[in-house]
C-alpha cells in the first residue's frame, strides 16, 4: 500500500497553521499597552491586508517590532512583579516585628486579667470562709440547745430541717470556692 499525504490533510494542516498564526498575532496585538506607538502601524497594516495581520511573514519589520515590544512589555511586567514581591517581603518583615509586639501585649493583657481574677477569687473566697464560720457558729448554737428543741415535735422537726440546711449550705459553699488562676 502506498502512503501519501492527501489534500485533505494538507488543507487541515494549513488551516491549523493559519489559526495559530492569527492567534499569535492577536496575542502580540493585545500585549501592547494602550497608547503604544505601534497601534497606529498595526491599524494601517490591517487596512492594507484586509483586517488581518496573520499573513505577515516571520521576518517582516512590523512582526519583529511587535515581538520585541511584547518581550519588553513582559520584562517590564516581570520587573514590576519582582518589585512588588520585594515590597511584600519587606512588609512581611515589618509585620513580624508587629506580631512580636502584639504577642507581648497579649501576654501582658492576659497576665493583668489573671491578676484581676486572682484578686476577685481571693475576695470571694474570703467571704465564703466568713460565711462558713457563721454557719459553723450557728451549727454549734443549734447543737448546744438541741435537747430543748427535742422536747416538742414541731421544734425537733424544725431543728432537724435547720441542721440539714446548714449541712447542705456548708457543703455547697465549701465546693464553690473559686480557683486562683
Amino acid at each position: 500500500m502506498k502512503e501519501g499525504v492527501s489534500a485533505k490533510i494538507l488543507s487541515g494542516a494549513r488551516a491549523a497553521e493559519n489559526s495559530l498564526a492569527r492567534e499569535e498575532m492577536r496575542e502580540l496585538e493585545e500585549s501592547l499597552p494602550e497608547g503604544h506607538p505601534l497601534h497606529d502601524e498595526i491599524e494601517k497594516k490591517k487596512a492594507e491586508m484586509g483586517g488581518d495581520l496573520s499573513g505577515l511573514p516571520p521576518g517582516h519589520p512590523l512582526y519583529r517590532m511587535l515581538r520585541d515590544a511584547k518581550a519588553r512589555y513582559d520584562e517590564d511586567i516581570a520587573e514590576e512583579t519582582e518589585e512588588a514581591q520585594a515590597k511584600a517581603r519587606e512588609v512581611k518583615k515589618a509585620k513580624k516585628v508587629d506580631r512580636e509586639k502584639a504577642r507581648r501585649e497579649r501576654i501582658a493583657r492576659e497576665e493583668e486579667q489573671s491578676d484581676k481574677r486572682r484578686t476577685a477569687a481571693s475576695a470571694v473566697n474570703k467571704e465564703i470562709a466568713n460565711t462558713l464560720e457563721s454557719v459553723k457558729s450557728l451549727y454549734e448554737a443549734l447543737a448546744e440547745h438541741e435537747e430543748i428543741f427535742n422536747m416538742e415535735p414541731i421544734s425537733r422537726a424544725r431543728s432537724l430541717r435547720l441542721k440539714r440546711l446548714l449541712y447542705a449550705l456548708e457543703r455547697g459553699l465549701s465546693e464553690s470556692r473559686l480557683g486562683r488562676a
